[in-house]
């Protein structure tokens, strides 16, 4: 059908709530003209920003970590009081998008949204507010991934390390839609002529970048910030570890400071089912070895670390 595909998710049919549950799993999202306007002014989407996505690489027709993926997706809907998704539905609706792209792009982006529906503080809303809104695409126009080295630079994220437990409403560790800093830090990397950051508590501590997760590699040794310090738990960054692993290293979720991150033999970045290299964090210089990052997401991509993807997690998980 083209290199853009948008559908229109049944949220009755793809969360278990009293409406949705046991209604099987037909018409489970319906595809639209991806110019159409499928999204209603009187949405929190829209009025509030209020919601949750995920994103990733569908690579050669299938979604990478998608498992992971939609098991965030369920994280996120917990944190935000939100109807827990039908993991299986869910699959199923993707896989169904999926199946009507026919550009030649190999790995366009996918990319999913959930909001919590009409705004009840709207005249509408109260009217046909209810049920979370979903909205799903296929993507290959787009920005794509390219796995160049990049520059980076750290910026504070205002809050101390202990701020996920002492703040829960925070909602730090969702996925949520309210991506107006993440969009501003961006905006501050283009004026300062690098192209992302890595994000830090007050205290010294490493968080994450805007949209993606951070990697140090000592040795064949992997760590990555613990997501109970309050970031996203990172998919790709799983699959990293699974291919670590399988190359006879070895990986650790830690709270880690950001001097022993600067110490790093290596330095990546990892979203939407891709591993790109770290070339220069503040100045300072990275390794960066063109054939590994190759190999890397070329085993990612073929599903190699799948699998194994799926079981790695924090010992607190």
């Amino acid at each position: 059908m083209g290199n853009i595909i948008l559908g229109v998710g049944n949220a009755a049919r793809l969360f278990h709530s009293d409406t949705g549950e046991g209604k099987g799993t037909e018409d489970l999202i319906s595809i639209v003209d991806p110019r159409a306007h499928v999204v209603s002014a009187f949405d929190f989407a829209v009025t509030r920003g209020d919601g949750i996505f995920e994103a990733t690489t569908v690579w050669k027709g299938q979604p990478v970590s998608l498992e992971n993926h939609l098991r965030r997706l369920s994280h996120s809907a917990r944190l935000m009081d939100l109807p827990q998704p039908d993991i299986e539905a869910f699959a199923q609706a993707v896989h169904t998008l999926i199946e009507q792209y026919d550009g030649s792009e190999a790995g366009p982006l996918l990319r999913l949204l959930i909001s919590r529906g009409l705004d009840d503080a709207t005249g509408i809303g109260r009217q046909d507010g209810g049920l979370p809104s979903i909205w799903m695409f296929i993507d290959a126009m787009g920005s794509l991934h390219e796995t160049d080295p990049i520059s980076m630079i750290s910026l504070t994220r205002g809050y101390p390390s202990d701020i996920a437990g002492r703040a829960p409403w925070l909602l730090n560790g969702a996925k949520t839609l309210s991506y107006a800093v993440n969009q501003a830090i961006h905006r501050e990397c283009d004026r300062r002529k690098v192209t992302d950051a890595v994000l830090t508590t007050e205290d010294g501590y490493v968080l994450e970048c805007p949209n993606s997760s951070i990697v140090a590699q000592y040795g064949t040794h992997l760590v990555t910030p613990d997501p109970s310090i309050g970031i996203l738990h990172g998919t790709t960054q799983r699959e990293l570890f699974a291919y670590g692993r399988q190359e006879g290293g070895s990986f650790e979720y830690a709270k880690l400071p950001f001097e022993r991150l600067l110490e790093a033999d290596r330095l990546y970045m990892t979203h939407g089912g891709w591993v790109i290299p770290v070339g220069e964090l503040d100045g300072r210089r990275y390794t960066v070895d063109p054939s590994s990052i190759e190999s890397i997401n070329a085993a990612i991509h073929a599903g190699r670390t799948h699998d194994e993807a799926l079981g790695i997690g924090p010992k607190a998980e």
